[in-house]
């Protein structure tokens, strides 16, 4: 049994979810890779929540389709306290479906750099054809977890950069936490996550 699992983000009923970026955010791929944004990122940009999901409470970790990990000023701290991952966190402002402000409190937390742990051969899934090395679409995920450092809780991985993965300790101090708007996986089990 693995150590550690996929954390992947979930639309759940009440709840809002984030389905398109805001105008004027500038070099997108960087927060859903791990690349440090600095002062690139405009602070208090604003995102707003999609009438698809009519649910105004904003969970921990806020379902989007924009490929960020996005979080709760809760989780924020959270994570501050107990990950030991070195995070870039991008405060933006969530607005409601008719345009109000809902929160000035949330947060993309980049996960900065990648691991590159993944056991290519036993992992399965579609692959980049222009980017072999990443998967499109995941079924299960192998790590090479020898090549972890001991003190690593959170983390993203060369292929699959968009997922985070936490380890077993972590995973349980978020529970106990009760966060919500998480789904976990264990690595190593059969999954179906678009990438």
């Amino acid at each position: 049994m693995s150590e550690y699992f996929i954390l992947e983000w979930t639309v759940l009923d009440g709840y809002c979810a984030i389905f398109s970026l805001p105008e004027g955010m500038p070099m997108i791929h960087k927060p859903a890779r791990g690349i440090r944004m600095g002062s690139e990122f405009p602070d208090g940009l604003r995102f707003s929540m999609t009438k698809q999901e009519p649910g105004l409470k904003i969970a921990d970790v806020i379902a989007n389709a924009v490929n960020y990990f996005m979080v709760s000023k809760r989780m924020k701290e959270l994570l501050e306290q107990h990950s030991g991952a070195d995070i870039e966190f991008l405060r933006f402002v969530l607005l409601n479906h008719r345009g109000r402000v809902a929160s000035e409190d949330c947060y993309i937390a980049n996960v900065i750099g990648m691991q590159d742990c993944v056991d290519m051969d036993r992992s399965e899934g579609d692959r980049d054809a222009l980017k072999p090395e990443r998967f499109m679409y995941l079924r299960r995920l192998v790590l090479k977890e020898d090549t972890l450092a001991p003190e690593v809780k959170l983390f993203r991985t060369s292929a699959v950069p968009r997922l985070m993965l936490v380890r077993k300790d972590l995973k349980a101090q978020l529970e106990k936490e009760g966060v919500t708007g998480i789904t976990w996986h264990p690595v190593g089990s059969e999954v179906e996550i678009t990438l």
